[in-house]
């Protein structure tokens, strides 16, 4: 079973779910979820970077951009997106740009000014850094900027209704 069978529900349809089929679709997201934010060591696919290769591909990149903070080479605090969107497209769903990417922290030293740490998003299929998210998680990189409907878009894996 997958959450194929909710996406296209109307918002009645999905409040008439009984009990257990609430309990299933609860179940359903949350194995979905580590798709998201693995750990290394809970990589489930075949990957092309190892994960000194993309923490270099991030250094590489801060560094040439003259970005603020210091790339986080410490491996354990590296993640995996299985399925990282790197790009939507709203009239099809099927036609998104999904692709697994590294995750590389960036720390920044404190200042009041400053918020917290931001990602430097590297693909590992292209082997450089595609984006960054602010501390929110909010894509922030040129030439792809996404809106608030399009971060809710994808957040909430569900057409929109416009």
């Amino acid at each position: 079973m997958s959450l194929d069978k909710y996406k296209n529900m109307s918002d009645q349809e999905f409040k008439q779910l009984s009990n257990e089929e609430f309990q299933d679709y609860i179940k359903l997201k949350r194995e979905d979820f580590p798709r998201h934010y693995r750990k290394i060591n809970e990589i489930t696919v075949g990957v092309v970077l190892k994960p000194d290769e993309a923490i270099a591909i991030a250094k590489q990149y801060h560094k040439k951009n003259n970005l603020d903070g210091v790339v986080n080479e410490d491996i354990h605090q590296l993640f995996f997106d299985e399925a990282y969107t790197f790009k939507i497209d709203k009239e099809n769903r099927d036609n998104n740009d999904v692709r697994p990417a590294w995750r590389v922290l960036v720390d920044l030293p404190e200042n009041p000014f400053l918020m917290e740490d931001y990602t430097l998003i590297v693909s590992d299929k292209d082997k450089k850094v595609m984006g960054m998210l602010d501390p929110n998680g909010h894509p922030v990189f040129k030439g792809n900027e996404f809106t608030d409907e399009d971060i809710e878009y994808i957040m909430n894996n569900e057409d929109s209704e416009d």
